[in-house]
């Protein structure tokens, strides 16, 4: 119960911050900040996603940015070349990337541990190939994607709202299935999956519903994202380090809660931002494969793994000295 209501202040507080930088936008903010805190409201969106199943069940995809290019071109696709406005595009293209985390979810989610994680990185590089040889459209030229906006200040503030309702729906869902029947699924999953099966859990059913739920939303971002682009290569909607980048994100934070994806997500944006511009993305990439192993060895719960333990030491000394 304890649990449960520090995790609902949790919620409560990201939303608050959320609503907060929904406000920026309006205060007179430049394109670079405005940009800025739309990659990373994406690269939250993103990291709690792709927790539902990564960090909940521990089935780590390198895969994910697969829902993100196939949400950006159904966009794409349908905006270019049936002139379908993306307030509607954004809705079908996480349909369409949850029907891909159906069809390829199915088959891989047979699969544990690293030959989970290597397939799902296999098959995101065989639907990125497959797009860039889509028939009748020439994707590798890129596809020009008309602006919502007369400005791109305009054009970015109105994605900025979108990638805003878009974030606010994930973090709101991974909460209820953290504080559901299906999270405790996913649990027991993590845990050990034999001894869920043997207490009645479905965990093919459990598995597949939690990828396509996590499919789903990253193709909605990818929708959202790839009309921010304005213009669209395959090799950047489905560039494999995003993919990296996201299971960094979750592990440095904590996979264990949407909290700690949340956490994740913003230090390593912030920090990844300061390194570009000060040293380069080539050295940035570096530092955060040095990041990423010294966070599994020495932090392995995360971030906020850290934060519940000193809390927990901090109130066990204080029940201590008061029944002293």
């Amino acid at each position: 119960m304890e649990n449960y209501l520090r995790r609902k202040n949790s919620i409560i507080v990201i939303l608050i911050v959320i609503a907060l930088m929904a406000i920026l936008p309006l205060l007179g903010l430049n394109l670079y900040m405005i940009t800025f805190i739309f990659i990373l409201m994406m690269n939250i969106a993103l990291t709690v996603g792709w927790n539902i199943l990564g960090g909940y069940a521990g089935y780590v995809s390198f895969g994910h940015v697969a829902f993100v290019g196939t949400g950006g071109y159904t966009t794409a696709i349908l905006l270019d070349q049936l002139g379908w406005s993306p307030f509607l595009t954004t809705p079908l293209a996480g349909i369409i990337s949850a029907l891909i985390a159906l069809i390829i979810g199915y088959p891989t989610l047979r699969l544990r541990g690293p030959y989970f994680s290597v397939a799902t990185l296999i098959i995101s590089l065989a639907i990125g190939a497959f797009v860039l040889n889509f028939p009748r459209i020439n994707t590798a030229a890129g596809i020009y994607l008309t602006p919502p906006g007369k400005t791109a200040l305009s054009s970015s503030i109105i994605l900025f709202y979108m990638m805003v309702i878009v974030l606010i729906i994930t973090i709101i869902i991974a909460f209820m299935i953290e504080h559901s029947k299906f999270g405790l699924g996913l649990t027991a999953i993590r845990e050990d999956e034999e001894v869920a099966a043997t207490q009645g859990v479905n965990t093919t059913k459990v598995k597949l519903t939690a990828f396509i739920i996590s499919g789903g939303l990253a193709g909605m971002v990818g929708g959202i994202f790839a009309w921010y682009q304005g213009v669209l290569y395959v090799n950047s909607m489905f560039n494999i380090s995003l993919s990296v980048m996201i299971v960094l994100m979750a592990i440095i934070g904590g996979t264990r809660s949407f909290v700690g994806a949340t956490i994740g997500a913003t230090l390593v944006t912030i920090i990844n931002e300061v390194l570009t511009l000060t040293i380069g993305s080539n050295l940035s990439q570096i530092i955060f494969g040095i990041l990423l192993v010294l966070t599994m060895l020495y932090l392995p719960d995360g971030i906020i793994g850290l934060l519940n333990l000193r809390i927990g030491t901090s109130k066990r000394l204080a029940n201590s000295s008061g029944g002293d």
